[in-house]
């Protein structure tokens, strides 16, 4: 084999020293020709071929199209500034995106969004093709966002009308499972993807798009969560004027209660007034259980007349059974035809030595009982804490030379902070066991302008 090459090569090398230099000049320049060529042809070859995403596209479109896929990232491409290309395998990403971003050029619509060719089938056929390429279209696009595993789209398209005023309006419905981790889309990505299937389909308003998820919940309805929003604020809202209420009327028992022990507010200072309330519903079932009472007590009498039942129970059934059997039993003979497998004798006296006895007593009592199903208020007081500060009494004495007056403080006692605590306790509604806290001193107020 390398003899024939060389040989073949000599022949190439004779055959070249032949040629005059004119020949030799046209045979390079051919030969190179040839090398860029195939250069080019290498270098379009490994370019990666672009599909057409949009076109047709006004300028206002073209420039917001391309502005949003810089700032996503992607690749693309565009002849002039009505057609953008690009890489097929992120075409169906890129228009989900878009669409998320209600992106999409008003004209773009069906077969132009997604690509799908005409077919040249009867027109029952076509329309058969039509809705199940438009259907797997939107499919295979939804399919392409990151928390969707799988999508199934169903259209109704009504039979054409007479008049338009009678035509029923195109409807979709979008069924959505989730991947393994993603409970729920953001409310974003579901308008992404109405947008994305009323732009697909012609004629088809984004209201008549619904998406629900696999257990059947619509996740298209901003309206009833915006309803619900509303509602949760106006709960929040009753909640705060409630408390507030519950807060003032405190507030005012507290002054009241003040303004009555101290002679008016000037001596007292509330410097902390908390108030909270507890809004969780509770709902328990009681099941008690109780002596049951012969005679009940009288309210009326200092004495008490109680008096239950002994036992403490009451009898609701019994049951006594009482067998007794003695002597002459029967004893098998064994098969008709057959001697006995008994002594002689042992028949006559086997009745003799018979006996039985059976006695049962069965009682059953019961208390009182009592099954209530008992469900509390909306709200309750949940914690108080109040502090409370007072100023003591300023005697006034004249001075023996007339030139004014001396002033002495005489601080509140023990026993009336003791009295305007216990006042307070019970007009405010103090609870220890519930955790309120309530504090009540004495300390001197400066009046150091007011006896100036």
């Amino acid at each position: 084999m390398p003899e024939q090459l060389q040989k073949i090569l000599n022949n190439v090398r004779e055959f070249f020293t032949t040629l005059d230099t004119t020949k030799k000049l046209i045979l390079g320049g051919v030969a190179l020709t040839v090398l860029i060529a195939i250069g080019i042809l290498s270098t379009i070859s490994l370019q990666k071929n672009r599909v057409v995403l949009f076109k047709d596209l006004t300028s206002k479109d073209f420039a917001e199209v391309t502005k949003k896929l810089d700032s996503l990232g992607y690749e693309y491409g565009s002849s002039d500034t009505s057609v953008v290309t690009v890489d097929p395998e992120q075409r169906q990403e890129i228009v989900t995106k878009l669409a998320q971003e209600n992106l999409i050029p008003a004209g773009v619509q069906g077969w132009e969004l997604f690509n799908v060719d005409k077919f040249t089938e009867t027109q029952f056929d076509k329309d058969i093709k039509k809705y199940r390429a438009l259907k797997g279209a939107i499919e295979q696009s939804l399919m392409t966002l990151r928390s969707v595993d799988k999508a199934y789209v169903n259209i109704a398209f009504p039979e054409d009308e007479l008049f338009t005023s009678n035509a029923s309006p195109v409807k979709a419905s979008v069924i959505l499972h989730y991947i393994p981790g993603v409970e729920s889309l953001s409310r974003k990505e579901v308008k992404g993807i109405v947008n994305l299937v009323s732009r697909a389909v012609p004629k088809l308003k984004p209201e008549n798009v619904s998406v629900a998820d696999a257990d059947g919940k619509i996740v298209s309805d901003f309206e009833e969560d915006l309803e619900k929003e509303r509602l949760e604020l106006r709960i929040v809202q009753e909640k705060l004027r409630i408390g507030e209420e519950q807060r003032i009327q405190r507030l005012i028992d507290m002054r009241n209660t003040l303004r009555w022990l101290l002679g008016g507010e000037e001596r007292v200072d509330i410097t902390r007034f908390e108030y909270n309330l507890n809004w969780d519903k509770e709902s328990y079932k009681d099941n008690s259980v109780s002596p049951v009472v012969a005679i009940p007590d009288n309210p009326n009498t200092p004495y008490s007349e109680l008096k239950l039942v002994d036992g403490y129970s009451l009898k609701v059934s019994s049951k006594e059974t009482k067998e007794d059997f003695k002597g002459r039993g029967f004893t098998p003979d064994g098969p008709a035809g057959t001697e006995p497998n008994i002594p002689p004798g042992y028949k006559d006296t086997d009745y003799q030595k018979s006996e039985y006895s059976k006695s049962e007593n069965i009682n059953n009592y019961e208390f009182n009982r009592r099954v209530s199903e008992v469900q509390k208020q909306p709200w309750k007081v949940e914690k108080v804490n109040l502090s409370v500060v007072i100023d003591g009494m300023w005697e006034k004495k004249e001075r023996e030379d007339g030139t004014g007056y001396d002033r002495k403080y005489v601080p509140v006692s023990d026993d009336e902070l003791r009295q305007i605590r216990k006042n307070l306790e019970a007009a405010v509604g103090i609870d220890k066991a519930r955790g309120d806290q309530i504090s009540v001193i004495t300390i001197p107020k400066d009046r150091s302008a007011q006896f100036a």
